[in-house]
C-alpha cells in the first residue's frame, strides 16, 4: 500500500453506556478507495461519524496525514481534509442546488499549492444535470439528481479523504450506476474514497481494498481482488454461510 492517508489504532467508540465500537483498526491510502461492508447495525455508519468528529473517541487514536486528530471537533477535522457525504443526503432544504454547493466553499480545506481545487465549474462538468437545474430548489430534484448534490457539497470543501455512507440508498439500479461511474473520476483527481456499501458486489468492483464489520468489529480485510465471496459471505454474518 501506498503512503498511509488516514489510521485509525484500536479505536474504540459508543453512545452512552453501549459501546458500537470495539479496537477498531483501519487505514485508507492517498488516492484509494476503500469499501466498507456489514449489515444493518455493524458499525459502518458510527465508524464514519468518530472519524469525522462527530462521536467522542473513547479510545485509541485516529491520524490523518501523519498528524493526531483524536480530539479534533468536526469543523476542523473539514479544515484538514476529511468531508462526509451523510446517509439520506440531508441536504438544504429551501436553497437551489447551486447554494447548497456553495454553502462548503466557507468551510473548507485551504488548498495546497500546486493542487487544482474544485470548483462549480469542475462539478457541473462531473454531474452535468447539476449545471442544468442549477437555479432549482433541491427538494425539485429526484433521488439521484440530490445524491449528486451532496456528493459535490462535500467535494466543494477540497477534501483530502471523501467519506461516502450509503450513497446507493433507495435508488434505482440504473441511477446507481451514473454515480458509481463518478468514483474513478473522483479518485482521478487525487482524492481518496471510503465507501460504506451494503452490496457486497458493487463494493468489491469499485474498491482498492475490502473491510468488512460484524458488531462494531473488523472482521476481515484485504484487497478486493483477492477475497472471495465465500469469505466475505462469512465475514459478513459471522458464521459459515451457504453461497449459491
Amino acid at each position: 500500500m501506498s503512503e498511509t492517508l488516514l489510521k485509525a489504532d484500536a479505536l474504540c467508540a459508543g453512545y452512552g453506556d453501549f459501546q458500537a465500537l470495539f479496537s477498531i483498526d483501519f487505514e485508507v491510502a492517498k488516492k484509494e478507495t476503500v469499501a466498507l461492508v456489514g449489515a444493518n447495525g455493524a458499525g459502518k455508519s458510527t465508524l464514519f461519524k468518530t472519524i469525522v468528529g462527530l462521536l467522542p473517541v473513547r479510545s485509541g487514536t485516529l491520524s490523518l496525514g501523519g498528524r493526531d486528530i483524536t480530539s479534533l471537533p468536526a469543523h476542523r477535522l473539514v479544515g484538514q481534509g476529511l468531508a462526509l457525504v451523510p446517509e439520506g443526503r440531508r441536504l438544504f432544504k429551501g436553497l437551489t442546488v447551486e447554494d447548497n454547493l456553495r454553502v462548503a466553499l466557507d468551510h473548507g480545506r485551504h488548498v495546497d499549492k500546486g493542487e487544482t481545487a474544485w470548483t462549480l465549474e469542475r462539478l457541473y462538468d462531473l454531474f452535468p444535470i447539476l449545471a442544468e437545474r442549477r437555479r432549482q430548489s433541491v427538494e425539485k430534484l429526484s433521488g439521484g439528481q440530490q445524491q449528486m448534490v451532496a456528493i459535490g457539497r462535500a467535494l466543494m470543501a477540497q477534501p483530502k479523504l471523501l467519506l461516502c455512507d450509503e450513497i446507493s440508498l433507495g435508488l434505482a439500479p440504473k441511477v446507481i450506476g451514473e454515480i458509481y461511474e463518478m468514483i474513478p473520476k473522483i479518485r482521478a483527481t487525487g482524492t481518496a474514497i471510503v465507501i460504506v456499501e451494503q452490496d457486497v458486489s458493487l463494493a468489491q468492483r469499485c474498491a482498492d481494498r475490502i473491510y468488512c464489520m460484524l458488531e462494531g468489529r473488523i472482521t476481515l480485510t484485504g484487497k478486493s481482488s483477492e477475497i472471495s465471496r465465500e469469505q466475505v459471505t462469512e465475514a459478513y454474518f459471522g458464521v459459515k454461510h451457504a453461497v449459491d
